[in-house]
């Protein structure tokens, strides 16, 4: 199996796995976690408005709104899954390749306590998988299973991660010399 496959099957996983979650996004309204393969999507640029369209004098004043060339839209909730590394072996051992899952959500509370939505977001994907290590019929998840919070404050975005490792069937060796 190639990797990027594996990362495909988890991205599917991990929308399964949040399909009812629900977590405030910076807009303050409930949103659906994102998921992304590898890293967050780059803005889009989007194209600022013509002269022709507003006085220049407003323009010199800043009273006209969206003159800013990227229109950055928040991805909080988000979950990322990045491919970390893998490892083979033997040259007819089973791969396996470690991931790791990426957190971050969005709590404007003055209590502070984001943290405890990424500690939910950590144990509904450590259940899913100690309660069945097989991804997609393809992919064994391995222990150990490792989780961390951030180390820093960041309010009011909150990071942690998860790094999964999958174990990945081998590739039958065809030479018939050895």
């Amino acid at each position: 199996m190639v990797a990027t496959f594996l990362q495909d099957d988890l991205v599917e996983e991990l929308k399964t796995i949040f399909k009812d979650f629900r977590l405030k996004n910076p807009m303050g309204e409930l949103s659906e976690i994102n998921v992304f393969p590898q890293e967050l999507p780059i803005p889009a640029p989007t194209t600022p408005p013509e002269e022709s369209e507003a006085a220049p004098e407003l323009l010199e004043e800043g009273l006209v709104e969206d003159t800013d060339p990227v229109k950055v839209e928040d991805p909080y909730p988000y979950a990322i899954v990045r491919i970390e590394d893998g490892e083979i072996k033997t040259i007819d051992g089973e791969q396996t390749i470690t991931t790791l899952v990426i957190l971050g959500v969005y709590d404007d509370s003055l209590k502070n306590q984001g943290h405890k939505d990424i500690l939910n977001m950590i144990q509904k994907i450590y259940e899913r998988f100690a309660k069945n290590a097989i991804l997609a019929s393809k992919y064994e998840c391995l222990h150990p299973i490792q989780w961390s919070l951030q180390e820093e404050g960041s309010y009011p975005y909150f990071i942690g991660g998860m790094a999964l490792s999958f174990g990945v069937a081998a590739i039958r060796r065809e030479d018939p010399y050895i």
